[in-house]
């Protein structure tokens, strides 16, 4: 399972970005660009250059909230790839509304949909309680430590990811000495205004 940290691989991809980065990227890198694409229709076939020049337009406070909003649907194609590459007869597929409500992923079998899923890579179980309350008919994935503090309340309505919040800490690490490499100091240089971006993630860790 590939298993690499959303925040980290989306700060430095956002970093190359507005540093004009056209090409060369790793497929964590890939997975961003593409949620970039997805987060706005204006940007749905916008270049490595146009994505760019976008979030040049923004200050920190906003590339925050957009990193935010790629993040979940970063998730979301990491999982249809993996369910899509495992080698079963199941399909995975991302609904085309990104706000699609209840539901961020749908499992198909010869066509036919078999399963909904919301996402849930949270450490408070308070989301996920309050997600039952609006749709009780649609299953969570959640992290190891959420899925055991609830999993008598849900029963199989909840199911786990595989992956623990300490697991996540530490592939936010891996992943930003994967992307960065050798040049880590120039992803965290001072006057670079996502380089908060990395830092958080750093000190999410």
């Amino acid at each position: 399972m590939i298993r690499r940290s959303a925040a980290v691989a989306i700060a430095v991809t956002f970093q190359q970005l507005i540093e004009g980065k056209k090409s060369g990227w790793s497929f964590d890198q890939q997975l961003v660009l593409e949620a970039l694409r997805r987060s706005s229709g204006d940007l749905s076939d916008a270049s490595e250059a146009e994505l760019g020049a976008y979030l040049r337009g923004f200050d920190q406070a906003g590339l925050r909230g957009i990193a935010n909003n790629v993040k979940g649907i970063y998730h979301e194609l990491l999982v249809e790839h993996l369910e899509n590459t495992d080698g079963d007869d199941t399909f995975a597929q991302m609904f085309e509304q990104t706000n699609h409500p209840g539901a961020d992923i749908e499992f198909l079998v010869d066509g036919e949909v078999v399963h909904q899923v919301q996402l849930k890579a949270v450490q408070d179980p308070a989301s996920i309680v309050e997600h039952f309350s609006k749709y009780p008919d649609i299953d969570v994935r959640a992290t190891t430590e959420v899925f055991e503090v609830l999993k008598e309340q849900f029963g199989d309505r909840l199911e786990t990811s595989g992956m623990s919040n300490e697991e996540l800490s530490q592939a936010t690490r891996d992943t930003l000495e994967h992307l960065a490499g050798e040049n880590l100091g120039d992803v965290l240089q001072d006057g670079v205004v996502t380089s908060l971006l990395v830092g958080g993630a750093l000190q999410a860790c």
